[in-house]
Order: structure tokens, then sequence, then C-alpha cells
């Protein structure tokens, strides 16, 4: 008779996520009513209070830029940065605030891309995102914008979208070009699809990360990183590396 399976693999112990010690998130959807994130400045306060119990020191929030949907300005969610920052003065004070954004590429961000200043965060870097079901024809050129413009690009969560799963050399590709890539949390721990999942796997063991962000926008969110556990394995693999959350501390 075979024994060997009848007790099945041996479980791999699980790190909490929050072990990471990323002290800095760089996108996130926490100015209350400008986009699909937190309604209110309450509800803002509340999760800003649960990133700091996971230990985040820096909070650089991303609302979305995207003609249309979200009609945002630089002096409006400037402005509503600096109400939000005199309840986290009281409530919050060892966290700070800054606004950058998360600008979807269309023609208005091309147009204000070389005619207005961006919001952006650490040394002049820019997130932005694309259709998560069809590759923007001008891509390419999109980015060189970026670049001649003096901006560093960085692609916010690459692994969600679904016509570069298991383009590995596009990838890289990209990210020798000069694209940093911005992985989400959720992405990490399964929270989205597997097909997501498994990009985010890949791209995490090719070194094809940056940056690791939250991109929070709700309770529901929040509760699912504060108690995500994952793989020793994989928590080793995400310590080696080279994130650059914490240089925009």
């Amino acid at each position: 008779m075979a024994f060997f399976g009848l007790f099945g693999k041996k479980k791999e112990p699980l790190v909490p996520l929050r072990e990471l010690g990323l002290k800095c998130d760089m996108h996130s959807h926490l100015i209350p009513g400008v986009d699909d994130g937190s309604p209110s400045a309450k509800d803002s306060l509340n999760l800003i209070a649960g990133l700091g119990r996971m230990g985040y020191k820096k909070l650089i929030i991303t609302p979305h830029f995207m003609t249309g949907f979200y009609n945002n300005t630089a002096d409006g969610v400037t402005r509503s940065l600096e109400i939000l920052n005199e309840g986290i003065a009281r409530q919050e004070p060892e966290i700070s605030l800054e606004v950058a954004a998360e600008y979807y590429i269309d023609y208005d961000f091309m147009h204000d891309l070389g005619s207005k200043p961006m919001l952006t965060f650490g040394n002049k870097m820019l997130l932005f995102e694309c259709s998560f079901t069809n590759q923007h024809r001008n891509f390419d050129e999109t980015v060189f914008e970026m670049q001649i413009n003096g901006y560093k690009p960085v692609l916010a969560h690459p692994e969600r979208y679904t016509y570069w799963h298991g383009a590995t050399r596009l990838m890289q590709e990209f990210h020798d070009r000069g694209i940093l890539f911005q992985l989400n949390i959720l992405s990490v721990i399964g929270a989205y699809s597997p097909s997501v999942n498994k990009a985010a796997m890949a791209l995490i063991d090719n070194g094809l990360v940056d940056f690791i962000g939250t991109d929070l926008h709700n309770p529901n969110q929040l509760a699912v990183i504060e108690n995500a556990m994952i793989p020793v394995s994989l928590f080793e693999k995400l310590k080696s590396l080279n994130l650059l959350n914490n240089s925009l501390l």
C-alpha cells in the first residue's frame, strides 16, 4: 500500500504581509468625494488610521484623473488634501500626506503633458494607468512624451492588464526603457482573479517590481490588506526586490 501523499503536502509557514516593512504608500484613493475611492472625510480618516496600524508613515494619495469620469484638477485635489490634512494633524499626527495623481492616458492627458505641470511624487515620478481591455495604440509614444518632458513614468498595476499576461519579454523591454512598475498588494494576495495573481507572480519572479501600492479605495480592501498572510517563500521574494517605497519618505 502506498502511503506517499496520504497526508498531503506540508503547509508552508505564513508571514503577515505587514512585516514587509513598507513605510510609504504611493497609490491610493483617499481624497474624499473625488473619484471611486473614499466618499467622505470620516471614511478617509478611518482608512488612513488603518494604514497607520500597518506601519505606514507617509501616504501619497493618487486620485483618478480621467476625462469624462473623474474630471479632477490639480488645484481641486490639492485643496481637498489641505482639508484632510487638518483632520490628520489631530487624529494621526505621525502620518504625513501628499497628493499626486493616477492619470489615465487619453487625449487630455497627452495635451496637458507638455502644457502644464503634472501631479507627481518623488523625483518627478508620474503614475499612469491604461485601459484594462485594450492596449493603447500610442502607448510607446505616450511613454516617450512623458520622458522627454522630464517625467519618470510609473505604470500602475501592470499585472491587471490582461493583454500583457504572459508577455514577460515585453514587460522586460518596457522596464528596460525606464518604465517603473507598481504592483498592487491586492494582486499579490489573490484578491483579484487567478490570472492577475499569476501575472503578479511573474513580475515578482523576474524582478520587475519597483513599488508596491495599496490602491486602497474602501474598508473592505483595508480589512483584506491588514489581515493578509503570505507564504514565507513569497515573503522572501518580496523582501529581495529593490522596492523604492521607503525612498519616498
